[in-house]
């Protein structure tokens, strides 16, 4: 995977899917804002939905690791660090796809609000992800064109 740079990253992302994720499972929406912090951490601001419109907001730091074969999202808070594997970065059509070790945490991020339902498909068979152990992911359906 070609290297990864703060910059690249900052500014407005929407979550279009994400897997069962135990503290997000009564959002409707998501969306994450990066801002360079300092040389090597962004800050990262979390903005959850729910159905009555009220927001969970949560202020995170994260950090990007990257080598000749992989790149990892590190992010942390106060109570936890989680290391999340990028398995997608696509620049140009300003998608990203982040992943656990375990495959428990799996998000769809896009720099757009929606996605037509044959680009998140094509992204998926970029990840195999029948092959990764994914057993259910949501698709916010607000964000999904067919």
């Amino acid at each position: 995977m070609k290297s990864i740079v703060n910059s690249q990253l900052t500014g407005k992302w929407y979550q279009i899917a994400k897997g069962k994720n135990r503290s997000e499972k009564d959002l409707i929406e998501v969306m994450l804002y990066l801002s360079i912090s300092c040389d090597s951490y962004l800050d990262l601001l979390y903005v959850g939905v729910k159905n009555d419109r009220s927001k969970i907001l949560r202020k995170l730091s994260l950090r990007i690791l990257t080598n000749e074969v992989e790149s990892h999202l590190i992010v942390k808070s106060n109570i936890f660090r989680k290391k999340l594997k990028i398995l997608v970065f696509n620049e140009t059509d300003g998608v990203i796809i982040i992943s656990d070790k375990k495959m428990k945490y799996f998000s769809i991020l896009s720099r757009n609000p929606t996605m037509n339902h044959d680009v998140v498909e094509f992204y998926l068979s970029k990840i195999d992800y029948l092959k990764l152990n994914i057993k259910e992911f949501k698709l916010f359906s607000n964000s999904i064109l067919s």
